[in-house]
């Protein structure tokens, strides 16, 4: 679906971009807040059938949406200069150090920090290859002003690493990004260079009577990102004991004289000291045995993916290209992609479901032409299981090859056919090779594994049952298992809900639980299709197609999940009666927010009939919902 009609509407009538102060969403709906209520034009908002009510209180304009919410807010952000907006909307980073687990907030945050440079990164680093290319074939020469001009082009962006990612940091921790850019600057401009002489690293120097070891931090990673993160509680600390009046000159005064210092003497040396024996471990290991380092790589890539381990490893490549030209892992990671590549091409070609060879075509060229092999691992790898493992035995294979034989990256990019140029020079050869490998290997065992073909696509398709005369076709039909209550509590009717969204059933019919303790478990067999970041709705698809919204508490997306710990993550399998969840029942209450517990079926208009089959009390193993 597109948004940006919807969007378009949406801004026009709630008094102009002019008159938000601020957005944010929740499960099903757009949150924001406005200058002036008076600009609002409620009705037309209405009328538009991507809308399903408007709500104002507490302050916020409300305009529910539907689960895919989250899909008109990324529009909204695109279209416009909207701040976004939490509990505090000027800080966003300063919301995560207290809530979620560590290493899943450390995994959040490095991913905030070099997404923004993605784009960049590739860009470049194709501009790169195809330059390199061009030289070989004696096309264009290396003394040339074309070679000069595109030769910086494609190296600017590595070169000036630091100034970037001090932005892209300072954005993420939520201080102030200019600031953080001019720290970054320092450590390049000439003045510090130039104190290193013609020994250059390790070269030394003083600062207030302290010793100083320089360094040159051109295109490097690790020193810049200590550097924001320390500056990042500086500025904080600063904005809380300075008078707004002078924050304006004081703020980043002190900031220049704290953090500048403190990166050349301490985080600098340190950072590339750490990111120099990464790098000479990665290149140990690849030497001492390139064929086992490139298959382990290979094949356990897609796993990062899927838990998102692979923001750990992202900045170790980078680093390595931007300090030393080359990258041995990018390779591995192509590797995997066309493991990926091959086992979607093995599902379409032996697959009979003519939706499942639609989806599985365009993740294929989602492949191919950008790198991105989201759509194939969570839509086909996951769904079906076993071509899952046709990708992992292909990654491995050709990821051994180009081990084996050294294949290197000049620039950090996705694997796909755009990005080739990326890998230019003598090892070439063997990275095609390698891709090959991949791709046939995982495409021939996925076709042989085989899967069932009639679960494939099991998530919203509608089963054969008893046809009626009135429908386009038969409805879906749950199992004997049905739905179970997911909270131990008490059942009331979805009527009684102190909240006209849920009540008036705008977003699904169902019922509502008034928790007796702070537990939430799967109400049935399924995959999680949403963990909402706040940890307060969570949506779950059975395997029999029925579509399921937890909602734990009313406007309880305001707690910002302080509250409230997740223990799964999306497009996780879970069974009837997993722990999915906890809050803090008391601490919620006593904040003030209700804490009725809408559980909605959100496609209801694919049943028949959605009948309650008790009220009172329950616990989790108790059978509430019938849907025919």
């Amino acid at each position: 679906m597109a948004y940006e009609n919807l969007v378009q509407m949406i801004v026009e009538n709630v008094g102009g971009e002019s008159n938000i102060s601020s957005v944010t969403h929740c499960a099903t709906r757009l949150r924001f807040k406005l200058k002036d209520d008076s600009k609002v034009n409620k009705s037309v908002i209405e009328q538009s059938p991507d809308v399903l009510s408007v709500v104002n209180k507490g302050g916020q304009f409300q305009i529910i949406i539907g689960t895919h919410v989250s899909k008109v807010y990324e529009q909204l952000l695109k279209m416009t200069n909207i701040q976004l907006n939490t509990s505090n909307p000027e800080k966003p980073e300063e919301n995560e150090r207290s809530s979620g687990n560590l290493i899943g907030r450390f995994f959040n945050v490095i991913s905030g920090i070099f997404t923004p440079l993605l784009p960049a990164l590739a860009g470049a680093g194709v501009l790169r290859g195809i330059l390199m290319i061009c030289n070989q074939l004696g096309w264009i020469s290396e003394d040339s002003g074309t070679y000069g001009i595109l030769s910086a082009a494609s190296l600017s962006v590595f070169y000036f690493l630091p100034i970037l990612l001090a932005f892209t940091s300072a954005k993420r921790f939520g201080v102030n990004p200019y600031i953080a850019a001019v720290i970054g600057g320092a450590i390049m401009h000439p003045d510090f260079t130039a104190l290193m002489g013609e020994q250059g690293n390790g070269a030394m120097s003083s600062f207030l009577g302290m010793p100083v070891i320089l360094m040159n931090y051109s295109s490097t990673v690790i020193p810049i990102l200590l550097a924001i993160w320390i500056y990042s509680y500086l500025e904080r600390y600063l904005e809380r004991v300075i008078p707004k009046s002078i924050q304006i000159l004081f703020v980043p005064l002190i900031s220049f004289a704290i953090i500048v210092p403190l990166t050349v003497i301490v985080f600098g040396p340190f950072g590339v000291y750490v990111g120099e024996w990464i790098a000479g471990g990665i290149n140990y290991f690849s030497e001492a045995n390139g064929w086992l380092t490139g298959l382990i790589v290979g094949g356990i890539w897609n796993v990062f993916v899927v838990f998102g381990l692979q923001w750990a490893v992202n900045p170790i490549m980078i680093s390595n290209i931007s300090t030393v030209g080359y990258d041995r892992i990018v390779p591995w990671t192509a590797a995997a992609n066309f493991g990926t590549a091959g086992a979607t091409f093995g599902v379409l070609l032996k697959t009979k479901n003519k939706k499942m060879r639609s989806f599985s075509t365009s993740a294929l060229l989602s492949i191919f032409f950008a790198g991105i092999t989201e759509p194939a691992i969570y839509g086909v790898m996951i769904k079906l299981k076993r071509p899952f493992i046709a990708a992992i035995i292909g990654g491995a294979a050709g990821g051994a090859y180009m081990g084996g034989n050294g294949v290197i990256s000049n620039a950090f990019v996705f694997g796909g056919l755009t990005t080739i140029p990326a890998f230019a020079g003598n090892t070439l050869i063997h990275y095609l090779i390698g891709l090959l490998i991949c791709f046939v290997v995982s495409a021939v065992v996925a076709f042989v594994l085989g899967f069932k073909d009639d679960q494939e696509v099991k998530e919203g398709t509608i089963k054969k049952d008893k046809p009626s005369n009135n429908t386009v076709a038969s409805k879906p039909v749950l199992s004997e298992k049905g739905i179970n209550s997911p909270i131990n509590g008490k059942v009331i009717d979805l009527k009684d809900v102190e909240d006209g969204v849920f009540s008036e059933g705008l977003l699904g019919k169902g019922i509502a639980i008034i928790p007796s303790e702070g537990k939430v478990y799967a109400p049935a067999d399924g995959v999680m299709t949403t963990v909402f970041p706040t940890k307060h709705a969570y949506g779950i698809t059975t395997t029999d197609g029925a579509e399921i919204l937890i909602h734990i508490g009313i406007n309880t997306v305001e707690l910002n999940g302080e509250l409230f710990t997740s223990h799964v993550h999306p497009e996780q399998h879970v069974k009837a009666g997993d722990l999915i969840a906890e809050f803090n029942l008391e601490q919620i209450k006593a904040k003030g927010y209700p804490i009725y517990t809408p559980v909605i079926i959100t496609n209801s208009t694919s049943f028949e009939n959605i009948e309650p089959l008790r009220f009172g009390d329950v616990t989790h193993e108790s059978r509430v919902l019938q849907l025919n």
